[in-house]
C-alpha cells in the first residue's frame, strides 16, 4: 500500500489554493508565460510539501518531484451559419441531426491528453498523485499537476 506524507485531503487542497492562486483572473492560455505559470506552480506547492514534512527543524525525510503540464482548450465560440454553408451545420443553420434555431453553432472545446508513469520504488514508503485543475469553461486550459515523493530513509 503507498503511502503519503500527508493526507490525500490536504494535497488536494495545497494544490487546489496553490491553482487558484496562480491563475487568479487567468482566462486565456497565452504560450509566453507557460513557463512562469508552471515554475509558480511547482516552486509552490514543493515549498509547501517541504514545509508540510519538515519536523522540529529537521529537514524533510523525502525528497519530491512535482510537475505541472498545461493543456491548452479551445474554448465554444459560436459561428454564425445561417443562410450558408459551413462546416460546423446545414445551409439553414440547423446542426445534423439536430435542430438550430438561431444558425450559431458552438465550435471548440476540449483535447484528448494521456499520461502514464512507472516507478521502481519501494511501496511503502514512496508514491505519487496527481491532481486536475479543470478549466471548467472558464479558461483555455486545464492543469495537470503530480507530485512524487521518495522517502530519504531506508
Amino acid at each position: 500500500m503507498e503511502s503519503s506524507p500527508i493526507s490525500r485531503h490536504e494535497l488536494t487542497k495545497l494544490t487546489e489554493e496553490v491553482c487558484h492562486s496562480v491563475y487568479s483572473g487567468v482566462q486565456r492560455y497565452e504560450h509566453d508565460k507557460t513557463l512562469q505559470w508552471n515554475t509558480s506552480v511547482i516552486n509552490t506547492v514543493l515549498s509547501r510539501l517541504i514545509s508540510h514534512t519538515s519536523k522540529d527543524d529537521k529537514p524533510s525525510p523525502y525528497k519530491f518531484v512535482v510537475t505541472s503540464t498545461m493543456v491548452q482548450n479551445i474554448l465554444p465560440v459560436k459561428t454564425q451559419s445561417a443562410g450558408t454553408s459551413t462546416a460546423f451545420g446545414t445551409e439553414d443553420g440547423a446542426e445534423p441531426g439536430g435542430s438550430n434555431t438561431t444558425g450559431v453553432k458552438a465550435s471548440g472545446g476540449k483535447r484528448g491528453m494521456h499520461s502514464a508513469s512507472g516507478a521502481y520504488w519501494n511501496k511503502e514508503k514512496d508514491g505519487s498523485w496527481s491532481y486536475k485543475f479543470d478549466g471548467e469553461d472558464v479558461r483555455e486550459f486545464d492543469v495537470v499537476i503530480t507530485v512524487i515523493w521518495v522517502a530519504t530513509s531506508p
